[in-house]
C-alpha cells in the first residue's frame, strides 16, 4: 500500500492550486478610472447604481440594494421587515455567525431549527420552533446547495411571516425555475473575496421584488433619509435642509465595490458558474459510489446547486481514524479541504452568556423571559458537521484540480478504510 504523504510518503499534488478570487482584465482597467476622477462614492459615481440594476437584471428581480458587506445586508433585511425588540426569527444553527449577529442588533433572538441531510433548513423542524413572537425564517442555502423552499414558503403563508433567504454561498442556484434570492420575500447576499460573485474584500447585496421592502432598506443604509422626497441624495441635499426621517446606518458600498461587481458579473454564466457546476459535476461522478460516501450533493428536476463548495457525507463508521485526521492526510497529499461550517451557533459565547456591547447585555433582553441557549440541541447539524468534508469548486480550477482531488481522496481511503 502507497505510503501517506502525512507519513512521509511522496504526495499527490506538489503545484499549489490556483488562487481565488481571479479577476478579468477588464476589471483591473476599470477600477482606475474613480481613482483619476475622484468619483469614489455611491452618490458622486455612476456604477453603484449601475450594479444594482444589472444585479436585479441578472436574477429577474426588481430591485437590488448593494451593501458594503454582508452583515448591512441582512441588518437592513430585518430592519426593513420591522423586526425589533422581543421578537424571533427562525434560522438554522448550522451557518454562517452574521446574519444571528444582525437578528441580535435589532433587539430580536434568533431561534434555531435544525437541517436535512442537505445541509439545508428542515422544514419538519420551522413548525415546531414558532411562538406568537415569530416574524420571519432566514433559510439558508448552505455550500451553493439549494433549499427545499416551497414547504417553507406554505408555512410562511400559514403563519404570517417573512421569508428571508441567505444566498451568501449560493448565487445563481436555482429553484423550480427561479433563482435563490428571488424565492422569499428578500434575497441577502455575501460578495467577499471567497464567495462566487465578489466586490473586492467585501460586499453584499439585497434582492426584493418588494417596493417598499426596497424603499426602506435604500433609505435606512443611507442614514434613514425620506425616500418620499427623492431618491438622489445630491439633489435632496439641495433641495431640503432635513431630509432624515429615521434612524438609520451607513451601508453604502463604494464605486471600486460596483465596478469589480459588474465586470465579474459578466462571466458569471459563461465562465463562473459553468466551471463550478462542471468541477462539482465530476467529483460527484467520480466519487458518487465509493464505498466511503453516504450522501453527495446531487442536483435535481426541482433544484440546480451552484456549488461554492461541494460538500461529501462519509460513512464515518467506516473509517479506523476521525474524520479530522482523514481530513489532515488528504491536505498533506498537496489538495485544499475543509470539513464543516459552524454547525451549533448557539454555542457561541455570546449566546450562552447573553453578553452584548459593555454593560448592556443582548439587545433582546428588554422582555420578559429569554431563551436558555445552553438548552438547544440540533442533532441532524451536529450529524453532519462529523461526517461533511468539503472541495472547493472555484472556476479557476481545472479538470485536472478535482482529478487531483480524487486521486488523493482514493488513496487516503484506501489506507484509513476498515
Amino acid at each position: 500500500m502507497e505510503k501517506l504523504a502525512i507519513e512521509g510518503g511522496k504526495p499527490v499534488n506538489t503545484e499549489p492550486f490556483p488562487p481565488w478570487p481571479s479577476f478579468s482584465e477588464k476589471t483591473f482597467k476599470m477600477i482606475i478610472e474613480p481613482l483619476k476622477t475622484s468619483k469614489l462614492n455611491y452618490w458622486t459615481g455612476e456604477y453603484g447604481k449601475k450594479f444594482e440594476k444589472e444585479l436585479a437584471k441578472w436574477h429577474k428581480a426588481k430591485y437590488c440594494v448593494s451593501t458594503v458587506n454582508e452583515y448591512g445586508a441582512f441588518h437592513l433585511a430585518l430592519v426593513s421587515l420591522g423586526i425589533g425588540a422581543g421578537d424571533e426569527v427562525i434560522c438554522p444553527s448550522y451557518t454562517y455567525f452574521p446574519p444571528i449577529f444582525a437578528i441580535l442588533n435589532t433587539g430580536a433572538l434568533p431561534v434555531f431549527a435544525d437541517t436535512d441531510y442537505t445541509h439545508t433548513l428542515d422544514p419538519k423542524d420551522i413548525e415546531n420552533k414558532i411562538t406568537e413572537r415569530t416574524k420571519a425564517i432566514i433559510v439558508v442555502h448552505l455550500y451553493g446547495v439549494v433549499a427545499d423552499m416551497e414547504p417553507v414558503i406554505q408555512i410562511a403563508k400559514k403563519y404570517n411571516l417573512y421569508v428571508i433567504e441567505d444566498c451568501t454561498e449560493c448565487f445563481g442556484g436555482i429553484y423550480k425555475g427561479k433563482k435563490t434570492g428571488t424565492i422569499g420575500d428578500i434575497g441577502c447576499f455575501n460578495l467577499c473575496h471567497t464567495k462566487h460573485l465578489v466586490t473586492g474584500g467585501e460586499g453584499g447585496a439585497i434582492i426584493t421584488n418588494n417596493e417598499k421592502i426596497y424603499l426602506d432598506c435604500f433609505s435606512m443604509r443611507d442614514y434613514g433619509f425620506d425616500t418620499s422626497k427623492g431618491l438622489d441624495m445630491l439633489i435632496m441635499e439641495k433641495e431640503y435642509l432635513y431630509i432624515h426621517n429615521k434612524i438609520g446606518f451607513n451601508y453604502r458600498p463604494t464605486e471600486i465595490q460596483a465596478i469589480i461587481g459588474l465586470c465579474e458579473l459578466e462571466r458569471m454564466d459563461s465562465w463562473n458558474l459553468h466551471r463550478r457546476r462542471k468541477n462539482a459535476e465530476f467529483l460527484i461522478e467520480s466519487l458518487k459510489d465509493h464505498p466511503l460516501i453516504l450522501y453527495v450533493p446531487y442536483d435535481s428536476e426541482e433544484r440546480k446547486n451552484s456549488f461554492w463548495w461541494a460538500p461529501f457525507v462519509i460513512k464515518i463508521g467506516k473509517l479506523k481514524v476521525p474524520l479530522k485526521q482523514f481530513i489532515l492526510a488528504m491536505e498533506a497529499e498537496g489538495v485544499p479541504v475543509y470539513g464543516s461550517l459552524w454547525p451549533e451557533l448557539y454555542k457561541e459565547k455570546v449566546l450562552l452568556e447573553k453578553t452584548g456591547r459593555g454593560k448592556v447585555n443582548l439587545p433582546s433582553e428588554p422582555r420578559k423571559g429569554s431563551i436558555d441557549y445552553s438548552k438547544v440541541e440540533c442533532k441532524t447539524a451536529k450529524w453532519l458537521s462529523e461526517r461533511t468534508i468539503s472541495f472547493f469548486t472555484h472556476p479557476v480550477y481545472e479538470i485536472s484540480h478535482m482529478e487531483k482531488y480524487t486521486e488523493a481522496f482514493n488513496k487516503v481511503a484506501k489506507f484509513y478504510l476498515k
